[in-house]
């Protein structure tokens, strides 16, 4: 055992040197809140300013592509106006004055059979008044005449020619629905009957055409005897204005 020079005799280890506090952390230049984010373990991302949008170039003018197909197309077509229509418009009306020829003239039987048929595919202009029709669609169309006591569909129960130097009426449907009106009706007991008319226009008047039509026609059943006692007709084709 050691003894102190002081006498003391108590045992004691050398003098330790006296503790120190930690130094100090110098604070962090981030704000309390960044700080804060970054001890929670999460990435820090510094504020940038918005992008300024950048300057478009200006738009380049647009070429005027195909304009000359354009004006190309207008002239082909203002052409085939020009050149082919008077073709096409004098193939389907026929010369100006000029009468379109009937065709040739449909033979009728005078003493028909059973069937009661006259004459088939009769054209309308050979049609006469009081003829009764079967396998009629139209009045521009041919039809087949029958004896009247025979199931038909219409009836040619007037016709009045106007005179051929006269110039068109400007009152033609008018004055044609005049004439077919004053013309007196049987009774049908089969069917419900409608006069059709058929009367020129100024186009098939420069073409000869006279002719105006009265049909009285079954639009509801069949008729099967004729509906005049005596059929209208008006012939006035030499009648010369005075």
């Amino acid at each position: 055992m050691d003894t102190r020079p002081d006498g003391s005799g108590d045992e004691s280890s050398p003098d330790a040197p006296e503790p120190t506090d930690p130094p100090e952390t110098p604070e962090s230049p981030e704000s309390p809140d960044t700080a804060g984010a970054a001890g929670s373990g999460d990435r820090y991302v510094p504020y940038l300013p918005p992008r300024q949008p950048e300057t478009a170039p200006a738009p380049r003018p647009r070429r005027l592509r195909g304009w000359w197909i354009a004006v190309s197309a207008l002239v082909v077509a203002a052409l085939a106006v020009f050149v082919l229509w008077p073709l096409l418009n004098s193939a389907g009306n026929g010369p100006s004055g000029e009468t379109v020829e009937p065709g040739p003239t449909v033979s009728r039987n005078a003493e028909p059979g059973l069937d009661g048929i006259v004459a088939r595919e009769v054209p309308p202009a050979q049609i006469v008044p009081g003829d009764c029709l079967t396998d009629f669609q139209s009045v521009g169309e041919p039809s087949t005449v029958v004896e009247c006591d025979r199931d038909h569909e219409a009836q040619l129960v007037g016709r009045k020619l106007w005179p051929t130097g006269r110039a068109f009426p400007e009152d033609m449907q008018a004055a044609a629905e005049r004439f077919c009106a004053m013309i007196e009706l049987g009774s049908a007991a089969n069917a419900q009957v409608v006069v059709e008319i058929s009367h020129p226009t100024q186009g098939t008047w420069d073409e000869g055409d006279r002719r105006v039509d009265c049909l009285a026609v079954a639009h509801d059943g069949t008729l099967n005897d004729s509906l005049v006692a005596e059929p209208v007709l008006e012939d006035w084709t030499d009648h010369v204005d005075g």
